[in-house]
């Protein structure tokens, strides 16, 4: 046993995804549709959800230093689910979230493989108020995600601004994406290509005609899956396929 509070909650949550019922995934298939390397058990992301929930309930004392360094072996764990629980949970600790060093994540998401692994901390954890009122923090970060080696910071760099765009034209969100999408249009990989997609549909509802002029002036760069994505959520409000 162990007298480090957090190495022994680490240990028990890993406990609990292996009680959790799954459905015993093909672990070829499964990780290569993931893109994770990882063994995944499969547990239901509603169980997930609960987990993550509970946890933060359990534990809403304790101080920022030990949510981080649960977050880091969560981060850094050997199965899909505890990278996944990391996720959900950073998108319940509301207060953690506020102070977050932007560094440190991007620690955690360069340790990222794969569309699912990093889209469970980019994909909804972070509002446009919350983004916004650090603007020039992440700006700066957003940036220089777009332009980093790793193949996973490149798309965290997009997917990071789909929530927001969802809810606020703000300029400077716009402004940001549509810089990060031009810089990384010409790139064929699917997590960069379907991201760009998913980045551009999502500002349909708030600024449609900005999307429309994107592609009238870049439809010729972008990969052609992504211009007929974008244009069937343009004409008829749903994704293509």
């Amino acid at each position: 046993m162990t007298d480090d509070p957090v190495a022994g909650i680490f240990a028990s949550l890993t406990a609990r995804l292996y009680a959790l019922p799954t459905n015993h995934p093909d672990q070829t298939f499964v990780r290569r549709y993931l893109g994770t390397p990882r063994t995944v058990l499969g547990i239901r992301a509603d169980d997930l959800r609960k987990l993550a929930k509970e946890t933060a309930k359990a534990h809403a004392h304790w101080p920022e230093a030990q949510w981080l360094a649960l977050l880091d072996l969560l981060y850094a764990g050997e199965v899909f689910e505890q990278r996944s629980l990391a996720g959900l949970l950073l998108g319940v600790l509301h207060s953690l979230r506020h102070t977050l060093e932007l560094a440190r994540l991007r620690i955690w998401l360069a340790q990222q493989a794969g569309w699912a692994e990093v889209d469970a901390t980019c994909q909804s954890s972070w509002t446009d108020k919350e983004v916004l009122t650090r603007w020039v923090e992440w700006d700066a970060f957003l940036d220089k995600l777009s332009q980093a080696e790793s193949l996973s910071l490149r798309r965290a760099s997009l997917v990071l601004l789909v929530s927001p765009l969802r809810h606020n034209a703000d300029p400077r969100l716009t402004q940001r994406a549509l810089t990060n999408v031009q810089r990384l249009q010409a790139e064929r990989d699917r997590l960069i290509t379907k991201a760009i997609s998913w980045v551009l549909r999502s500002m349909v509802a708030k600024q449609s005609d900005t999307v429309r002029s994107y592609l009238a002036a870049h439809g010729a760069a972008l990969q052609s899956t992504v211009v007929c994505e974008v244009r069937k959520k343009l004409e008829t409000g749903r994704k293509s396929g």
